[in-house]
C-alpha cells in the first residue's frame, strides 16, 4: 500500500523564495530613495533659478539685486546677518524676517520665498549680496554631492 505524497514546499524552497523577495524589496527601497534624492535636488535647482529670476527683475527695477542690504548672508533656515552660524537655527525654520529677499515679495516678483525641501543645518538655500547689492551668490547644497550656485554678474 502506497502512502499518498504530501503536497507542500520544503523548508529549502521556502527559504529561497523568502531570500529572493527580500532582495527585490531591498533593491526597490534603494531605487526609491535615489529617486527621492534626485527629486529634491531638481527642486533645489528650480528654486534657486526662480529666486535668481526674481532678483534679476528686481535689479532691472531698482538698479540693485536687493535693497537696502540688511544682511551679510541670508539663508532659508533663518540665519540672517554678518557672522551668523547656521547650526544655531532649528530645522524647518524660514527665511529671516529681515531677509533682503523679502523685498522680492513686497515688489510682487515672488509670492513667497521657497525653502529647501529638507531645510535643515545641512541643506538650505543661501543668498549673499556683495558690492552694495551689485553682485550676488545664490547657492544650494545638493544631496547627490556638490553645490548648485548662481553668481551675478
Amino acid at each position: 500500500m502506497n502512502k499518498p505524497a504530501k503536497k507542500g514546499f520544503t523548508l529549502i524552497e521556502l527559504l529561497v523564495v523568502i531570500s529572493i523577495i527580500s532582495l527585490l524589496a531591498t533593491l526597490a527601497v534603494t531605487a526609491l530613495n535615489n529617486a527621492r534624492v534626485k527629486s529634491r535636488d531638481a527642486r533645489r535647482k528650480a528654486d534657486i533659478k526662480q529666486i535668481s529670476t526674481a532678483l534679476d527683475l528686481n535689479y532691472d527695477k531698482h538698479g540693485a539685486y536687493t535693497q537696502p542690504e540688511r544682511c551679510c548672508t541670508d539663508t532659508s533656515v533663518g540665519c540672517g546677518g554678518c557672522g551668523c552660524a547656521v547650526t544655531n537655527y532649528p530645522n524647518g525654520t524660514d527665511w529671516d524676517t529681515n531677509s533682503d529677499l523679502r523685498d522680492l515679495i513686497t515688489d510682487g516678483f515672488m509670492g513667497k520665498l521657497p525653502k529647501d525641501p529638507l531645510n535643515n543645518s545641512s541643506y538650505f538655500y543661501s543668498y549673499e549680496p556683495e558690492n552694495q547689492n551689485q553682485t550676488l551668490s545664490l547657492c544650494a547644497r545638493l544631496e547627490a554631492g556638490g553645490t548648485f550656485c548662481i553668481n551675478r554678474p
